[in-house]
């Protein structure tokens, strides 16, 4: 009877640390819709883009021991800091892009108007993108300067 419960309590123990590590996966994946929305996430989307993310010892997390050898080299930082510059800058071309793109749209859907709630549904639409682009723009913006 002890023996059976000490196996079951290894079997939980090992199937725990197991779905822990299949659930905190690192890959994630970065999607734009035909509508221009980004999403951020760790499932595999058709014509997704995979973002690389710096992996981390899960040794020295799980022991709960940080050592003080873990700072990160100038040099390191440094071109992290480089890649990460590069990648606002690529995200805020992208949405001065989709920006423009949506207010070209919206241009030519007001001088075309269509009769009915069809019209004033898209034009709502994207008044609402460019809001949201707009937004984003500017946060990117505000980061940049941080630089």
């Amino acid at each position: 009877m002890r023996i059976q419960a000490l196996f079951i309590l290894l079997i939980a123990i090992l199937f725990t640390s197991s779905l822990s590590d299949a659930i905190a996966g690192t890959d994630i994946y970065k999607y734009v819709d035909k509508d221009g929305n980004i999403t951020f996430t760790n499932r595999r989307i058709g014509n997704a883009q995979k973002i690389s993310v710096a992996s981390f010892s899960r040794s020295s997390e799980q022991s709960g021991v940080r050592s003080s050898s873990a700072r990160v080299k100038d040099t390191t930082q440094k071109e992290r800091d480089v890649m990460r510059r590069q990648i606002l800058e690529k995200e805020l071309l992208t949405e001065e892009k989709l920006f423009t793109d949506t207010q070209n749209f919206l241009s030519h859907i007001n001088s075309n108007p269509e009769s009915g709630n069809n019209y004033q549904e898209k034009t709502v639409q994207l008044k609402n993108k460019l809001f949201l682009h707009q937004r984003n723009i500017t946060a990117l913006k505000k980061e940049l300067a941080r630089r």
